[in-house]
C-alpha cells in the first residue's frame, strides 16, 4: 500500500517537472539585445504572445515602485514588435558578460518563459529576425 502511494507521489512530481520543463522550452517572449556604442544597450522584440499567463504586478525594488516602461518590457505584448528599446549605461562597457547579464535581467525580469539573444554584428542581427519572421 505504501509502494503504491509513493508512485503517485513520484507520477505527481514528474508531472509537475514535465509542465515546467515544456514551459521553458517556448519562451512566451523572445528578444535580441545588442551594443552599439553611445552608452546604451538596445533591444528588438522579435516574438511574443498575448497570452500572457499572469500579468506583471508592479512590486517594489530597493522601496520604489517598478516604472510601467520596465512593466510593459517584462509582459513582452505584441505592441513592442520593431520598437528598439534602449537601456542606458553609465559609461561604455569593458565586460561584455555582464553587459549581457543586464540585457536579459532588463527585457525580462526574472521571467522564466523569456529569452534574449545577445548578439555582435547588424549581420548577426538580421539574420535572427529573419528567422523569427516566419514565427509571426
Amino acid at each position: 500500500m505504501h509502494a503504491t502511494a509513493a508512485v503517485r507521489w513520484l507520477g505527481a512530481i514528474a508531472c509537475t517537472f514535465a509542465a515546467q520543463v515544456s514551459a521553458q522550452s517556448s519562451p512566451n517572449a523572445d528578444w535580441a539585445c545588442w551594443y552599439g556604442g553611445g552608452g546604451k544597450l538596445n533591444c528588438l522584440l522579435l516574438k511574443a504572445s498575448d497570452n500572457t499567463k499572469l500579468p506583471v504586478q508592479p512590486g517594489q525594488g530597493n522601496g520604489e515602485p517598478v516604472p510601467e516602461d520596465a512593466i510593459l518590457i517584462w509582459q513582452g505584448g505584441t505592441e513592442l514588435y520593431d520598437a528598439i528599446v534602449e537601456i542606458p549605461l553609465m559609461n561604455d562597457p569593458e565586460d561584455m558578460a555582464l553587459v549581457e547579464q543586464l540585457a536579459h535581467f532588463s527585457v525580462c525580469g526574472s521571467a522564466v518563459d523569456c529569452s534574449m539573444t545577445f548578439v555582435s554584428s547588424a549581420t548577426e542581427l538580421a539574420l535572427l529576425q529573419e528567422s523569427y519572421s516566419n514565427l509571426r
